[in-house]
């Protein structure tokens, strides 16, 4: 096993066991608040999961099949963009704190998070998750299986995106109305 396939594993490992503590944290803090939350979530929590390893394992399908390989230092950025993803990710779920839940719910008394990643884009946590699965496909070397994850994701996301903002605008009003005047969806200065 060579340092790429190392190194891409090991991402691998670490995305998959952040992705279960942080979904089992968010169901613990909910269960304990004593807060209600407004569940708004119309089944794109599904819509996420089984799309996003439906892709991913189109790309692993394309890699193992050797359909679109790039140059030997591909993969290497690959795992670049999967370790600054995840720590993206990962941070802008900390910073929501109590707030984050895999479903789209709003807790009572919740306030709209402006610091940190939050202060340019509304979706941090999105982007680091697109920015994951797009190192994911540079790591298995195969360029078709990248665009396909990367166009794929962003679709998906885009549902989700509209889905959650519905939510906060409904339940956080004018401050949710004005930070989306003010931020990009998940890319600065895109989109």
């Amino acid at each position: 096993m060579n340092l790429h396939s190392i190194l891409f594993w090991a991402l691998w490992a670490v995305w998959i066991i952040m992705e279960i503590v942080v979904n089992l944290r968010a169901r613990s803090l909910r269960k304990h608040s004593s807060a209600a939350t407004t569940k708004a979530d119309h089944g794109s929590v599904w819509f996420i999961f089984g799309g996003m390893y439906i892709l991913i394992l189109i790309a692993f399908f394309l890699s193992m099949t050797g359909i679109g390989l790039m140059p030997t230092w591909v993969p290497f950025v690959g795992n670049v963009v999967m370790a600054f993803g995840i720590t993206m990710r990962y941070s802008a779920i900390t910073q929501l704190g109590r707030y984050f839940s895999s479903t789209v719910q709003i807790a009572s008394g919740q306030t709209v998070i402006q610091t940190g990643w939050y202060r340019k884009i509304r979706h941090p946590a999105y982007t680091g998750g697109w920015l994951i699965a797009v190192g994911l496909g540079l790591g298995l070397d195969t360029w078709v299986g990248t665009v396909i994850i990367a166009v794929g994701l962003f679709a998906i996301y885009l549902r989700r995106i509209r889905v959650e903002e519905q939510a906060l605008v409904s339940h956080l009003g004018s401050s949710y109305s004005h930070y989306r005047q003010n931020t990009y969806h998940m890319f600065p200065g895109i989109w």
